[in-house]
């Protein structure tokens, strides 16, 4: 191993990627950008979202602490916004004199006084293609109100009916470089050439795929054929004995009629706009070479969360399967030798991993731990339990709690009646429920327990009443 040290940093960021889908981790999309990351940095194959939702993920990402610890739990005013004096690695990288660029999804909420994008050196937060897609959509044949079905949200103060965005793609036919999500490619690859030599920079491309609205250009819409999409794991289950979470979850009710007839294109757009991400972010890897800081920059691959397409009959994410809770995570940078670690591992760790590398001050309060002495040794252990939650998607509502370990995992839904036990070895698509098979009471037990500890010792602000 190097004694090198990374001086600066790069963070190639997805949003709402199915992690399965990347050829670095088996799938069927072809990714030549982030596999060739893989190649030459660590891989890990058991990373979880602290929250499969967007605004309390974020801010755990960044700051290596749970949402319930750090104020932001869910969309909707007064639950989206961070404690006051809640830190950042962005506050570490600034004080440390970092040249700070960053464009594309934000979704962290911080209170006013901490909020300090003004001094990034480029700040720019921008949404999802919308307006572009919708415009597409109707040159298309489409309509608006195409593109998102309605749902009923539970909040704490009873039940929002909205909509939802749901898969149905749209071609994007105009030169690639004019599409939203590689213009924020071309802007932060921008931002590295230009960085100034004699400080060293931090650099994010906050990437808005594949989030919908689904808009794929052409030649990447063509990559896989409908006919050629099988269906995932649970489609088509029954929904009867699930706890009322998941069994009414809104990205369930926004495509509770779709047949596979509109499942099977919407699946290939999903896979070919991930094959355009993977371009976008290769946009940006080559800028980090061109820049000669290729071997100096430690460089980060990850998502905020996942997406459930169509398994388990549902899309989008708030749920506590695998398909939005465990995440692909590359980490590659001088001094880091390539290879795949199995330990469990958890967004939390991020920040304190990143600060650890950079030889920066840990945060005082994260509650992550860093993964380096995993990343330095393969076979140094990892932790016996990782954790992820949800609090609702606006609003509050639906509570909802996870412990993974190597074998097993728990859900645990608040005040439901229903929770769930899947055997990871044995039942890897989570399909058979087995929280109240006798013979595993003693793991449900195990689980609950560790659970329990963790909201404990984090200082969750609901307490596990468990179903019997």
């Amino acid at each position: 191993m190097s004694d090198t040290k990374p001086r600066n940093l790069l963070i190639l960021l997805w949003d709402e990627l199915q992690r399965d889908t990347l050829g670095l981790y088996g799938g069927p999309v072809p990714t030549p950008a982030c596999d060739a990351l893989g190649e030459r940095g660590v891989v890990f194959d058991r990373y979880y979202c602290a929250n499969p939702l967007c605004v309390p993920t974020r801010p755990s990402m960044a700051g290596g602490r749970w949402p319930h610890a750090h104020g932001s739990i869910t969309f909707g005013k007064g639950y989206d916004t961070m404690h006051a004096g809640e830190e950042l690695l962005f506050d570490r990288l600034l004080d440390a004199g970092y040249h700070i660029g960053y464009e594309g999804i934000w979704h962290i909420n911080r209170a006013p006084q901490d909020d300090r994008c003004d001094e990034f050196a480029y700040f720019k937060s921008t949404g999802f293609a919308r307006e572009q897609y919708l415009e597409m959509l109707i040159e298309q044949g489409g309509k608006d109100g195409d593109q998102s079905g309605p749902a009923k949200f539970v909040s704490d103060d009873g039940v929002i009916e909205a909509s939802l965005s749901v898969p149905v793609p749209a071609r994007w036919t105009r030169p690639i470089e004019e599409h939203m999500d590689m213009q924020r490619a071309l802007n932060i690859a921008d931002f590295i050439r230009n960085a100034p030599a004699d400080k060293p920079f931090a650099a994010w491309c906050s990437s808005g795929i594949p989030h919908p609205p689904l808009l794929v250009p052409d030649e990447f819409m063509d990559l896989f054929d409908p006919a050629d999409m099988v269906p995932p794991p649970g489609f088509g289950e029954d929904r009867s004995a699930m706890p009322e979470a998941v069994a009414e979850a809104p990205g369930y009710q926004c495509i509770a009629d779709w047949g596979w007839d509109r499942w099977a294109p919407a699946i290939a757009a999903y896979w070919g706009f991930v094959a355009f991400g993977d371009a976008c972010h290769k946009v940006v890897l080559d800028a980090l070479e061109a820049s000669g800081r290729a071997d100096d920059t430690l460089v980060i691959m990850t998502c905020d969360h996942g997406e459930m397409l169509g398994s388990h009959n549902m899309y989008q994410k708030g749920c506590m399967y695998r398909d939005t809770i465990r995440l692909p995570f590359v980490i590659s940078g001088p001094g880091l030798e390539p290879g795949r670690r199995s330990q469990l591992a958890s967004q939390t760790d991020m920040a304190p991993t990143v600060l650890e590398l950079l030889d920066l001050p840990p945060l005082d309060k994260a509650q992550g731990e860093s993964l380096v002495p995993i990343i330095m040794n393969e076979n140094a252990p990892g932790p016996q339990y990782t954790f992820s939650e949800f609090n609702g998607q606006i609003e509050g509502g639906f509570k909802e709690r996870c412990c993974i370990s190597e074998r097993y995992k728990y859900a645990y839904y608040h005040e439901d009646p229903i929770d769930q036990l899947f055997d990871l070895h044995e039942d890897p698509d989570e399909l058979n429920n087995l929280a109240t098979d006798p013979a595993y009471a003693d793991v449900r037990r195990q689980m609950r327990t560790a659970l329990a500890d963790w909201m404990q010792a984090t200082d969750d602000y609901i307490e596990p009443h468990w179903p019997d």
